[in-house]
C-alpha cells in the first residue's frame, strides 16, 4: 500500500511541475511543501518474506546480478512490522477512488494495469519481493497473522513454484489478491522467459482448478492472469489480445503490464510505458517504504541488491528511518538532481525524477 493521502494533496504541485510551472529554482519551496504533507508515519509498500526463488525470468535483477544471501525474514521482525501498518477504511478508500477518477483521470474500476494499480495496491500490502511466495515456508503463517490484523495481502507468483493444495490454504489464511505471472502462451515461450521449470500447460490447469475450488468453497481472493509486455511487435501485440480473450469470460482479473520501473537499460527501450508511472515522477520517497527479507529499509521493490538502504528495522525503529537524515537525503536528490556518481535511482530505474520535470522547466525559460 501507499500514504494515498499525500497523493491526494500534493496532486496541485504535481500539476504544476507536470505542467511547466515549477522550476528547479523553487526546489526548496517544493521540499517544504512535501515536507509539511508527508505523513511521518511511514505506509509499508512491500514486505519482502524471503529472496529464494528458483526461476530464471529474463527481466529480473536477480536472475542477472543479485548477490544477496538466500533468507527468509524473521518471525518476530514480521509481525512486528505488521504492528505498524494502517489500514485504510472504506470510506478513505471510496472517497480517494472517487477523487482519483474525477480529478486524477485515473479510473480504479477499469480493468488494466492502472485500474489494478489503484484499486489493489493502494489498499494491499505486498508480500513478494525477489524471491516466489510460494517457496516460503512460513508463507502460511504470515498470512493468518495478516488476516488477524485484517491487513489486506496481495503477491505475484509464476504458477510453477504453486501447487493447488498450498494456494487453497493460502486462500483459507485470507489472501486477498493472487496474481499468475504468465509472459506467453505456449510451453517454448514460457520457459524462454521465465526459465526451464516454468511450464505452460500445467500452469493453465492449476489455476482452471483454482478457480473452481474458488467457486464451489466461495473464497473471495482475486485471481490475476497478468501478462507482461516483452515486446511490441505484431506477433506480441496478437498474443496480448489472444491472452485476454481466453480469460475474458472467467471469474478473473486479467491485464497486460507494461514493462516499467526497467532496471536494466539494455532492454527494450521501444517498448511503450503505458503505466500511470509514464505520466509523473517517482514518487515513492513521499508516499511508502519497503523492507527487505534481512530488515534492511529501501525505497522501492527496485532495490534488489541493497544499492541503496537508508536503514535496518533491526538496529532502528521504521519511523526513525523514514524520519531520518539518509531519507531526507533521498528527497532531497529526487528534487535537486543532485545524485552521486552511480546512484540507482538516476542511472539504473528508467522510472521519471521529479528534477526531470523542474531541469526542463527551468531550461525552457532560459
Amino acid at each position: 500500500m501507499f500514504d494515498i493521502n499525500f497523493y491526494k494533496k500534493s496532486y496541485p504541485i504535481k500539476k504544476n511541475i507536470t505542467q511547466g510551472k515549477l522550476s528547479l529554482n523553487e526546489f526548496e519551496t517544493i521540499e517544504k511543501e512535501f515536507e509539511a504533507l508527508r505523513n511521518k508515519t511511514p505506509a509499508i509498500f512491500n514486505i519482502e518474506t524471503t529472496n529464494y526463488c528458483n526461476m530464471k525470468c529474463v527481466f529480473c535483477a536477480r536472475t542477472i546480478y543479485m548477490q544477496r544471501k538466500n533468507i527468509w525474514i524473521n518471525d518476530d521482525l514480521f509481525e512486528k512490522m505488521l504492528d505498524k501498518i494502517q489500514v485504510y477504511k472504506d470510506d478513505n478508500l471510496n472517497n480517494f477512488w472517487s477523487w482519483l477518477e474525477k480529478d486524477a483521470k485515473f479510473d480504479p474500476k477499469e480493468v488494466s494495469e492502472n485500474g489494478f494499480y489503484f484499486s489493489v495496491v493502494s489498499r494491499c500490502l505486498i508480500l513478494h519481493g525477489y524471491g516466489e511466495p510460494f517457496l516460503d515456508r512460513y508463507l502460511i503463517k504470515r498470512l493468518e497473522a495478516c488476516k488477524k490484523r485484517n491487513i489486506p495481502v496481495y503477491f505475484s507468483c509464476t504458477p510453477a513454484t504453486m501447487t493447488v493444495e498450498k494456494v487453497v490454504k493460502a486462500m483459507e489464511a485470507g489472501l486477498t489478491v493472487l496474481k499468475f505471472s504468465l509472459d506467453a502462451m505456449d510451453d517454448d515461450n514460457i520457459k524462454s522467459i521465465r526459465g526451464r521449470k516454468a511450464n505452460y500447460d500445467e500452469s493453465i490447469k492449476k489455476i482452471l482448478k483454482l478457480l473452481e475450488i474458488k467457486k464451489e468453497r466461495g473464497f473471495k481472493t482475486l485471481m490475476v492472469p497478468c501478462m507482461i509486455a516483452i515486446n511490441n511487435n505484431e506477433k506480441s501485440k496478437k498474443m496480448h489480445e489472444s491472452f485476454i480473450n481466453f480469460w475474458k469470460d472467467k471469474d478473473v482479473y486479467a491485464y497486460i503490464k507494461s514493462q516499467d520501473n526497467r532496471w536494466h537499460f539494455e532492454q527494450n527501450k521501444e517498448l511503450k510505458n503505458n503505466s500511470h508511472y509514464a505520466k509523473q515522477y517517482c514518487e515513492y520517497p513521499w508516499t511508502s517504504t519497503t523492507v527487505m527479507a534481512e530488515g534492511n529499509v529501501v525505497p522501492c521493490t527496485q532495490i534488489s541488491n541493497n544499492e541503496i538502504v537508508l536503514g535496518n528495522v533491526n538496529k532502528n525503529s521504521l519511523e526513525k528511518i523514514w524520519n531520518g537524515e539518509s531519507y531526507e537525503e533521498l528527497r532531497k536528490m529526487h528534487i535537486t538532481g543532485k545524485f552521486p556518481k552511480g546512484h540507482k535511482c538516476k542511472e539504473r530505474c528508467d522510472q521519471v525524477k521529479l528534477y526531470e520535470y523542474l531541469k526542463k522547466n527551468t531550461d525552457k525559460n532560459i
